[in-house]
């Protein structure tokens, strides 16, 4: 089953700017929850609703809604500045 993708525009702006390598990593990894979104690990992050997905140092922050096989991807950034 396919699935849909939307981005937040602060995910664009941090994204575009990665390094090509870290960005194809990025969007293999989101492929992959893609297409097993109702059995992949979902992580929550402490005191919000969203999720983290780890790649590497980076972390994308997302939310998904199964019904519609939606991923929102919020946020992307390096481990040590996202949760900031």
């Amino acid at each position: 089953m396919c699935h849909q993708e939307i981005f937040a525009r602060e995910f664009d702006s941090v994204f575009f700017k990665l390094d090509a390598r870290i960005r194809q990593q990025i969007e293999d990894k989101i492929t992959e929850v893609g297409s097993r979104l109702r059995q992949f690990p979902h992580h929550r992050l402490k005191g919000a609703p969203e999720f983290r997905l780890r790649v590497g140092d980076y972390r994308v922050i997302y939310n998904f809604d199964l019904a519609r096989n939606t991923i929102y991807l919020i946020a992307v950034g390096h481990r040590r500045e996202i949760y900031r």
